[in-house]
C-alpha cells in the first residue's frame, strides 16, 4: 500500500513538470481600452512629449535673455624673478623703480552688463519661442487621433475575423451534418456518392477559408499587442454582439466647417506662420542699434591704475552707458530678411495646400460614410433573402426533390451574405470613426480613461 501511494505521488509529480503549460493571457478588449491603451503607448506621443520639454527649456532661454549678464574673473600669477627692474637715479633723492618686480600677482574682476533696448528681439524672441511650445503641444492632438485610428483600425479587423471565423464555424458543422445525412442516403440507394462528395469539398473550402482566417487574426492580435505595450503572446477577446451602427449623416458642410476649426495640423501650421512672422522682426530689429549700461569692479594686486607698481591689493570700477551699432552687418541683414520673408511665404502656401487636402479627405470619408450604410442595407435585405432561400433549398433536400448541388449554393450564398452583412456593419462604424477623425475629433462615445 506505502508502495502504491508512493508511485502515484511519483506519477502525480512527474505528469505536473512534464505537462506543458500554455503562458498565453486572454482578456478582454473594449474598443475604449484598445484607444486608451494606444495612446498611453504611442511611441509618437512620447517623442511629442520630449519636444514639448526642449520647446519649454528654449521659452525658458529667450526670457533669461532679460536677466543681466554677470561674469567673474578670478586669477594669481606667480612670474620669474629675471628681469632687473627698470630705476631712474633723481640728483639729491631716492631713484625711482618704475617697474618693481612683484612677484605674487592677482587680478579679480566682477562685470555686469544690462540691456536696456534692442530693438525688440527679446521680446520678439520670446514670443516666437512661445508660439513654437504652443505648436508644438497641438501636435500632440493629431498624435494622438493617429494612436486611436490605428487602435480602432485594428479592433474592427479583429472584429470583423472573429464574426467570420465564427460563421465559417457554423457552416463547416452544418455541412458536416449534412455530409453525414447525405452518407446515410447513399448507403439505402436514394443519393449518389458524388453528392456526399461534393458537400465534403465544399468543407475542405471552408476550412481552407478559416486558415486564413485565423491566420490573419494572428497578425492583428501580434499587432495590437506591440500597439498596446502587452506581451505578443496575449489572446484579445473582442466584444462579439452586434454593433451599434452610428446616426445618420450631417450636412456636408458641417463637417467641412468643423475639421476648418478643429484640425491640429491645421492650427500648428498657423501658430508656427505666426512664430516665422516673429522671426522675421527679429532679423529686421538687427539693423537697430542696441542700448546697454552696466559696470565692473576690480581687485588686484597689483592695480594697473596706481602708478607706480605697489604689492598691494587695491579696489577701482567703473559705470557706463554703451550703445552698439553693427554697420557692416547692414548688407548681410538684407539677405536674412529675404530668406525670412520666403520661409513665411512657404508655411502660408502649405496652409492653403493643407486647407485643400482636408477637404479633401472630410469629403472623402463622408462619401464612404454614407455609401457603408446604404451597404448596410443592402446587405440585410440580402441576408433576409438568402436566409429564405436556404430554408427551401434545405426543406426541398430533405424531401429529395432538389439536388445536394442546389442546396450548397443556397449555402454558399447564405454564408457570403453573413459575412457582407458582418463586413458592412463593420465597415460602417470604422467609416464613421475615420470621418470622424477627419474633421479632428473623437467619438464622444468612446468614455474616457478614470
Amino acid at each position: 500500500m506505502h508502495r502504491t501511494v508512493l508511485l502515484c505521488t511519483a506519477l502525480a509529480g512527474w505528469l505536473t513538470h512534464s505537462t506543458p503549460v500554455s503562458a498565453q493571457s486572454r482578456r478582454a478588449l473594449s474598443l475604449a481600452d484598445a484607444i486608451h491603451g494606444a495612446m498611453a503607448q504611442s511611441k509618437s506621443l512620447k517623442i511629442n512629449a520630449a519636444e514639448q520639454g526642449v520647446a519649454g527649456a528654449r521659452l525658458q532661454q529667450a526670457r533669461n535673455n532679460y536677466a543681466p549678464a554677470v561674469s567673474v574673473n578670478l586669477s594669481y600669477v606667480r612670474i620669474s624673478d629675471n628681469i632687473r627692474p627698470f630705476t631712474i637715479s633723481l640728483p639729491g633723492a631716492e631713484n625711482l623703480v618704475l617697474n618693481p618686480q612683484i612677484l605674487d600677482q592677482s587680478y579679480n574682476n566682477v562685470q555686469v552688463r544690462q540691456l536696456i533696448w534692442g530693438g525688440g528681439k527679446v521680446r520678439y524672441g520670446i514670443q516666437a519661442a512661445e508660439r513654437e511650445a504652443e505648436a508644438t503641444r497641438q501636435e500632440a492632438t493629431q498624435y494622438r487621433l493617429e494612436a486611436a485610428d490605428n487602435a480602432m483600425s485594428m479592433w474592427y479587423n479583429l472584429y470583423l475575423l472573429d464574426a467570420s471565423e465564427r460563421i465559417l464555424r457554423q457552416n463547416v458543422r452544418l455541412l458536416r451534418d449534412r455530409r453525414t445525412d447525405l452518407e446515410n442516403l447513399e448507403k439505402q440507394g436514394l443519393v449518389l456518392k458524388n453528392d456526399a462528395l461534393k458537400v465534403g469539398l465544399a468543407i475542405a473550402n471552408l476550412e481552407s477559408s478559416l486558415i486564413d482566417v485565423q491566420s490573419g487574426r494572428a497578425i492583428q492580435n501580434f499587432n495590437m499587442a506591440m500597439a498596446l505595450g502587452e506581451p505578443t503572446d496575449t489572446e484579445y477577446v473582442i466584444d462579439s454582439t452586434a454593433l451599434n451602427v452610428g446616426p445618420e449623416v450631417e450636412p456636408l458642410t458641417a463637417y467641412l466647417t468643423e475639421a476648418e476649426q478643429n484640425r491640429s495640423e491645421l492650427k500648428t501650421l498657423n501658430v508656427r506662420r505666426d512664430a516665422a512672422l516673429l522671426g522675421q522682426r527679429i532679423v529686421q530689429s538687427n539693423r537697430l542699434p542696441t542700448l546697454s549700461w552696466g559696470g565692473s569692479y576690480d581687485y588686484n594686486r597689483p592695480n594697473m591704475r596706481v602708478f607706480p607698481l605697489e604689492p598691494a591689493f587695491k579696489g577701482t570700477w567703473n559705470v557706463g552707458v554703451f550703445l552698439s551699432f553693427d554697420v557692416s552687418g547692414q548688407y548681410g541683414n538684407r539677405a536674412k530678411e529675404a530668406e525670412s520673408r520666403y520661409g513665411i511665404d512657404k508655411i502660408s502656401t502649405g496652409i492653403d495646400q493643407l486647407r485643400d487636402g482636408i477637404q479633401m479627405e472630410v469629403n472623402a470619408q463622408y462619401q464612404s460614410y454614407r455609401q457603408s450604410l446604404d451597404k448596410i442595407r443592402v446587405a440585410r435585405q440580402a441576408v433576409e433573402q438568402a436566409t429564405e432561400n436556404f430554408r427551401v433549398e434545405q426543406n426541398r433536400l430533405n424531401a429529395s426533390t432538389t439536388t445536394p448541388a442546389d442546396f450548397l449554393d443556397a449555402n454558399t450564398q447564405l454564408l457570403q451574405a453573413r459575412l457582407n452583412e458582418q463586413s458592412a456593419r463593420a465597415t460602417a462604424e470604422l467609416a464613421r470613426w475615420k470621418l470622424l477623425k477627419s474633421v479632428g475629433r473623437i467619438d464622444p462615445s468612446v468614455p474616457a480613461r478614470p
